[in-house]
């Protein structure tokens, strides 16, 4: 999902004549190339990821193992207290206008967690009126939603009855949420696949006492004792019940965090791929050989061993795969077979951006085939570009950002793409502010920032007056060979150059270039003489001279040589 902002409009053609421009934010001095790269370099020795208040709030929820009466992390109740919003919402600052429900989740978490430890009584004050201000967002259906929102938002409103607490909201609206969360929890048990069993725990915060089970929730633990990664799942079973290893999680991250806690941690495999991903499709990849060999060397070594990380989530699974099988690695698509039913594998009936980036990219996953015996690869297929197709002609999806994505993701297989165009538009739907949501928006700004566009646009310029150049010494070519005098001849120069630079664009490989565009205005010159121009005696002279002149190469070429100081010596 993306924050609004201007987008960089590319002005030229591939081959045209003026350059990309990215708008400034501001009119400091820009950094040259090698800052940025050395920039770009360091991202890939630490993941950034953006604190959520929604976990925090859950964490603070805590009650001491020692004195219950007392909260276990005080410190995230003294965070909440200082990084309330003028607005009196508790979210990422500069939100989208389409985050209202991620900042009615977070504030209302926030609001519970200090009624519940009675404190900050103006800032509860200030949250309630906030949402009261904001109601319209709860049913506005454009409104992009948090995972499990339908779940977690009525579940926290009964928390808030418990607490005494008030809410600004009216009968009409939360009769209909909680009329939705019981239908939607209704439809997860009767699915009761292992899709909507991960995804329940992965929301069981937002679920009453008699819903929740403890020890089904513990079948998610991950290595590093969390509940499918997630601060505040972890936050609420620790809260209902004693769990070491929970709470020790939870101290690890507050460790690197200090007083807050980010939606998911860790998060460092998928970042560092994504973060390839990003580089390959902008077109500025060779610029970082040995970071992206480390990343890559690195993930296949944790394919070997089946880490959690990769295989517990459906998107880094993907896109491991994705990335390590186009980059020479042997891995196998039978790790994708347990995506292959479209059932199966969705967590809530509102697919929400989550879900659909994660079909997306098991959709370019599925392209993926080096063998027609590949069936996981094909039942993919299949499932995942019907219910693209479907999303984009019902208008199921919202964001701009993931529309487009989509939509040329189906136009144009993997197999027929040209890079150049590709980088080109991926450039061209870059947003370096862009927000990402699970059941709180976060940023990350490995994956985007203003470094990767600006370098990116600085390369592809570079390029551009490269090929510009080579172009001009082609056009000059075909004057000085008469090659535009012939008659029934097209002039294929630069339908040629366009097609090699699509694909070709190092500037080692200028010859390469050249040579590939001069066979193409040749054999397109043989080849209409052919179809149109010549009678059949005219032709067989023409296979007779050719086949000739390679015989005779070598004398002819001398006697040409010598034939003008001849005939004026």
């Amino acid at each position: 999902m993306s924050v609004s902002r201007p987008q960089a409009p590319f002005t030229a053609s591939l081959l045209g004549d003026s350059q990309l421009q990215v708008p400034r934010k501001t009119e400091i001095a820009v950094p040259n190339v090698q800052d940025r790269k050395g920039r770009i370099k360091e991202m890939f020795k630490k993941v950034e990821l953006s604190v959520s208040s929604y976990d925090t709030a859950w964490v603070a929820k805590v009650a001491s193992p020692d004195s219950p009466q007392n909260p276990c992390f005080p410190e995230c109740l003294n965070w909440l207290l200082e990084n309330q919003l003028y607005d009196g919402s508790w979210s990422l600052p500069r939100r989208n206008d389409l985050l209202i429900k991620d900042s009615m989740m977070s504030t209302l978490a926030s609001v519970l967690a200090l009624r519940q430890w009675e404190m900050g009584e103006e800032h509860v004050r200030k949250g309630l009126d906030f949402m009261g201000s904001n109601l319209g967002a709860i049913v506005d259906q454009k409104q992009h939603s948090p995972t499990g929102f339908n779940i977690i938002f009525p579940g926290m409103i009964e928390n808030a009855k418990d607490l005494g607490l008030k809410l600004p909201l009216s009968a009409n609206i939360v009769d209909k949420m909680l009329r939705e969360r019981d239908l939607e929890l209704e439809r997860i048990f009767k699915c009761n696949s292992n899709g909507s069993k991960a995804y329940l725990a992965y929301v069981s915060e937002g679920l009453r006492t008699k819903l929740y089970d403890s020890n089904e929730i513990k079948k998610y633990r991950r290595k590093n004792g969390s509940i499918l990664n997630s601060p505040a799942t972890t936050a609420a079973l620790l809260s209902r019940c004693h769990d070491a290893e929970g709470l020790k999680y939870l101290r690890s991250v507050l460790d690197i965090f200090d007083n807050a806690v980010p939606t998911i941690y860790p998060v460092d495999v998928y970042v560092r791929l994504r973060m390839v991903d990003r580089l390959e499709k902008m077109g500025i990849a060779n610029h970082f050989p040995s970071e992206i060999e480390q990343v890559l060397d690195e993930t296949y070594r944790c394919w070997l061993e089946k880490d959690e990380e990769i295989f517990l989530d459906a998107e880094t699974c993907a896109l491991a795969f994705r990335l390590l099988k186009t980059n020479g690695y042997e891995v196998s698509s039978d790790v994708l077979a347990e995506f292959n039913e479209e059932e199966c594998f969705f967590s809530s009936s509102g697919h929400n951006l989550k879900d659909i980036y994660s079909v997306l990219e098991l959709y370019k996953a599925s392209e993926i085939k080096t063998s027609p015996d590949e069936k996981v690869l094909e039942t993919l297929h299949s499932w995942t570009s019907s219910f693209l197709k479907q999303g984009l002609s019902n208008g199921l999806i919202h964001d701009e950002k993931c529309h487009k994505e989509v939509d040329n993701a189906l136009k144009l297989p993997y197999h027929a793409q040209l890079e150049r165009l590709e980088s080109r538009r991926n450039i061209e739907c870059y947003n370096a502010d862009n927000i990402q949501l699970l059941k709180a928006s976060y940023r990350c700004s490995n994956i985007d920032n203003e470094d990767f566009l600006q370098l990116a646009v600085a390369d592809y310029n570079i390029y551009q007056a490269i090929h510009q150049k080579e172009l001009k010494s082609l056009e000059r070519w075909i004057k000085e060979a008469r090659l535009d005098t012939l008659e029934f001849t097209r002039e294929k120069v630069l339908y040629g150059y366009f097609l090699i630079a699509a694909h070709l664009r190092d500037p080692e490989l200028s010859d390469a270039r050249t040579s590939w565009t001069k066979n193409v205005v040749l054999i397109t010159m043989v080849d209409d003489r052919v179809d149109v121009g010549d009678r059949r005696e005219e032709l067989d002279n023409i296979i007779d001279l050719l086949e000739k002149y390679v015989i005779f190469f070598s004398l002819l070429f001398l006697f040409f040589l010598v034939l003008p100081t001849s005939l004026h010596g």
